[in-house]
C-alpha cells in the first residue's frame, strides 16, 4: 500500500481511519459498487486490533449459539466459528487471534478490491463543507479528497469533531473515560509447571489467571508496583504457547489531548516492567521472554457522535430491537474503571443480543456522514459493549453499505436511504440482520454482476 497522489480525487464515498471499523466500512462501500477512498493517519492499516492487540476474539453469538455477526468478521476470523463465543464449560477453547495474521487478512480483502483506493500516512486535517453536506476532506499531505457520502471510522470520531460536529465524552457525572492499557506478550513458558498446563481453554486459563493474580496480589501488596489493576489477565495465542497480557490500567487518558498517549505509554510501559519482573518468580515464567510490547496504547473510549439516536444501557441490557436496524451486538457491557476500580462485567440477557439502529451511525450534525467505529452515538456504558471489534466491524459494514447506497441512490445524504435497502444488501454479503428487507430500486447486486 502507498500514499496517493497529492491532488484532488473524486471519489463515492471517502472514509477516515483504518481499523476494524473503516476497513469493513471500506470494504462494504467497495462491494456495494462504489468507488471508494480509506484514509488512514499511521503508515499501516490495522487499527487497535493490530497495533494494541487483545488476543480475544470478542462474543459474536447469542445465547442460542447463533451467531449475530458474520458478514465481513467470518472472513476475518473464520476459525471462530467452528465454536461459539457462548460456550462455559472449562474445556471449551478461549477463542484468539493473532495480530499479524488479522494484519495480512486485512489486506488481502483490501487488496482485492478494485473499486478502493487506500492513502496510509494521510492524516484529515480539514473538512470543506456546504452547510450540512461534506464536499471533501483535506490533508496533511497535501492532497484532497471529494465525495458523495463520508464515513467516520475513527476510534475518536475525528472527522466528525473537524466538520464540527456535536460530541460526548467519558461518563456522564464528570467526563472520565474508561482506563487505557498497554498490552505486551510472553513467549518460552514452560507449562509443564503450571498446575493446568493447557490454558488454551477456559478452565486452564481461569487456573493460570487465579495463579498469577495472587502472586501479583502478594508483590502488590508489598509495594511492588503501582498498577490499580486488582488481578492478572492474559489471554493464549492460537499456537497455545504463547500469552497476551492485558494486565495494567492507566488513568485518566483523554486521547483527544495533545501529548496524552506518549504519557500514558510511559507510565504503562513503568506497569509492563513491574508486573514481568513479578511473573518471572513464578516457575513457568523463569525462562519466559517479553516477545513484545504494543507500540500503540490500547485506548478504550474516545469521541461518542451524537447520532439521531443515542443507544444507552438500557437498550443493550433490554435486547433491544429496532426498526432500523443494521447490526447486532452480543459483547457484555464492559467497563474498565476510570478511576483504576474494578472492572463492571454484565452479560446481555435473555437472547444475549441487541440491536444497533441505522439512527445511531447518522451524524446529526450532517446530511452525508456516517459514523463507522466505536464513534456512533450512544452513551458511556453502551459504547463499552459495542466498542470491541464483533461490534465494530459490523457497524463498519454497515455505514459502508449505507454510505454507497446513499452515494449512488441520493447523492450522498444518509437520511435518505431505507433500513430495509441496507439490510437487503447486507444479506446479499452474508451479514446477519433481522427485520423487513427490500431491494433498493432496480438494484443489481454487484456481487452477482
Amino acid at each position: 500500500m502507498s500514499n496517493g497522489p497529492k491532488q484532488k480525487t473524486q471519489y463515492d464515498v471517502v472514509v477516515a481511519g483504518a481499523g476494524a471499523g473503516g476497513v469493513c466500512a471500506a470494504l462494504a462501500a467497495a462491494r456495494t459498487g462504489a468507488r471508494t477512498l480509506l484514509l488512514e493517519r499511521a503508515r499501516e492499516i490495522g487499527g487497535t486490533g493490530v497495533h494494541s492487540p487483545v488476543s480475544l476474539i470478542c462474543k459474536f453469538h447469542g445465547r442460542d449459539h447463533r451467531p449475530v455477526n458474520i458478514g465481513i468478521h467470518r472472513e476475518l476470523f473464520p476459525h471462530a466459528y467452528l465454536h461459539s463465543t457462548w460456550d462455559r464449560r472449562a474445556s471449551a477453547p478461549r477463542l484468539t487471534y493473532d495480530e499479524r495474521e488479522l494484519a495480512a487478512a486485512y489486506r488481502r480483502l483490501l487488496d482485492a478490491e478494485a473499486n478502493l483506493a487506500i492513502r496510509t500516512g494521510s492524516d484529515v486535517t480539514e473538512v470543506l463543507k456546504n452547510g450540512r453536506l461534506l464536499c471533501g476532506v483535506r490533508c496533511d499531505d497535501g492532497s484532497t479528497a471529494e465525495g458523495a457520502a463520508f464515513i467516520d471510522a475513527t476510534a475518536n470520531g475525528n472527522l466528525s469533531a473537524l466538520a464540527g460536529c456535536r460530541a460526548s465524552v467519558g461518563r456522564k457525572a464528570d467526563g472520565a473515560l474508561q482506563s487505557a492499557t498497554l498490552v505486551f506478550a510472553m513467549g518460552g513458558i514452560d507449562k509443564g509447571r503450571l498446575r493446568v498446563p493447557d490454558f488454551s481453554t477456559r478452565g486452564g486459563l481461569n487456573s493460570l489467571w487465579n495463579e498469577l493474580t495472587t502472586l501479583y496480589k502478594e508483590a502488590k501488596a508489598r509495594g511492588e508496583t503501582q498498577n490499580p489493576k486488582n488481578s492478572v489477565v492474559c489471554f493464549p495465542y492460537p499456537d497455545g504457547e504463547r500469552l497476551l497480557f492485558n494486565a495494567n490500567e492507566v488513568v485518566g487518558v483523554n486521547p483527544m489531548e495533545p501529548g496524552a498517549e506518549e504519557r500514558a505509554m510511559e507510565r504503562g510501559r513503568v506497569f509492563v516492567d513491574e508486573l514481568v519482573a513479578i511473573l518471572r518468580r513464578h516457575p513457568a515464567f523463569t525462562g519466559a521472554k517479553l516477545e513484545f510490547v504494543a507500540s500503540k496504547m490500547g485506548i478504550r473510549e474516545g469521541r461518542r457522535i451524537l447520532g439521531d439516536y443515542t443507544i444507552t444501557q438500557e437498550d443493550c441490557l433490554g435486547e433491544a430491537r429496532f426498526e432500523d436496524m443494521v447490526a447486532a451486538c452480543a459483547y457484555e457491557i464492559d467497563i474498565h474503571d476510570p478511576d483504576g476500580g474494578p472492572t463492571r462485567m454484565v452479560d446481555i440477557p435473555g437472547s444475549g443480543y441487541y440491536h444497533i439502529p441505522y439512527r445511531s451511525l447518522i451524524a446529526a450534525d450532517a446530511d452525508n456522514l456516517l459514523l463507522g467505529s466505536r464513534c456512533i452515538s450512544g452513551t458511556h456504558e453502551a459504547h463499552s459493549s459495542y466498542r470491541v471489534i464483533s461490534g465494530v466491524s459490523a457497524i463498519g459494514q454497515a455505514a459502508g453499505t449505507a454510505a454507497a447506497l446513499a452515494a449512488q441512490y441520493a447523492a450522498g445524504e444518509a437520511r435518505a436511504i431505507k433500513a430495509t435497502w441496507i439490510r437487503h444488501v447486507l444479506r446479499e454479503q452474508v451479514q446477519f440482520v433481522e427485520g423487513t428487507v427490500e431491494p433498493p430500486p432496480d438494484w443489481r447486486s454487484p456481487l452477482m454482476s
